[in-house]
């Protein structure tokens, strides 16, 4: 006799939103192909998916907030360029941006989702968080982001030992700093002018989420360097900035391991 299948929740899902979850699903992939090259996005499609998820509660508003800002293909194309110049990670990014959507209509259209112990929620993880926790991470996290950027930046502008010039990649990652340490300062600005949802809807955290992968990426054979922007990048995905979670996993599989001292 097989043995008995382990215990499971299931959530009953009506059929109304058991629909809604496979539109999600089918736009998703449409967006996965649109991001990578694929086939191309019908524009009348998108304006129509892109008005149901902002404006149908039964979506229970978390549409991802980059549908609202880019309004035709053109914008999202742009878009998707600044996610990644890479195919995969976009894909990982609109996984993970249309998670809690997915989830939440899986669960069937009102359920809470489980929390993440600790004080943020589990929005905090997945992007989906609201301004005001998105606010409060960033409050409390950022100004040591901002930190050890100052940091990265004195270490990596001290002089090569043998007086050689810089390398290119570490001129690349130095002006990224900078702009990431300015950005990061201009994103605290409008946390205490009360304005981060316009500096969200602006732009401005997906601007300093990509130049913390460019720094990243240019520091990738430095192993601390690039443990630091790793670690950097991590605390900017607690923050809920989008598109970093799967480049994280790529950067703690490429961090160089110091060699064991012989036995």
């Amino acid at each position: 006799m097989a043995p008995n299948p382990p215990n499971r929740r299931t959530f009953k899902i009506s059929p109304e939103t058991k629909e809604l979850f496979d539109r999600v699903l089918d736009f998703q992939g449409d967006l996965v192909s649109f991001f990578t090259g694929g086939k191309e996005l019908d524009e009348k499609r998108y304006q129509e998916m892109r008005r149901e998820l902002l404006e149908d509660p039964r979506y229970g508003e978390l549409a991802p907030s980059w549908l609202r800002r880019n309004r035709d293909l053109s914008a999202l194309w742009s878009f998707a360029k600044s996610v990644d110049g890479s195919w995969e990670p976009r894909r990982q990014f609109l996984r993970e941006q249309f998670e809690p959507l997915l989830d939440f209509l899986e669960r069937g259209g009102g359920q809470a989702s489980p929390r993440m112990p600790g004080p943020y929620d589990a929005s905090a993880w997945t992007g989906a968080q609201a301004t005001a926790q998105q606010a409060r991470a960033i409050k409390t996290l950022i100004p040591v982001a901002q930190a050890a950027i100052g940091s990265l930046i004195e270490h990596l502008e001290q002089p090569n030992h043998n007086g050689a010039p810089p390398l290119d990649e570490v001129n690349f990652a130095l002006e990224h700093l900078r702009k990431l340490h300015a950005a990061l300062g201009t994103l605290m600005d409008a946390v205490e002018d009360g304005k981060l949802k316009a500096s969200i809807d602006g732009g401005l955290v997906t601007e300093i989420a990509r130049y913390g992968r460019q720094a990243a990426r240019a520091l990738k054979h430095d192993p601390l360097p690039y443990a630091l922007s790793g670690t950097l990048l991590a605390v900017f995905t607690a923050c809920g900035f989008p598109g970093l979670g799967g480049y994280l996993g790529g950067i703690a599989i490429a961090i160089k391991k110091p060699p064991a001292p012989p036995a």
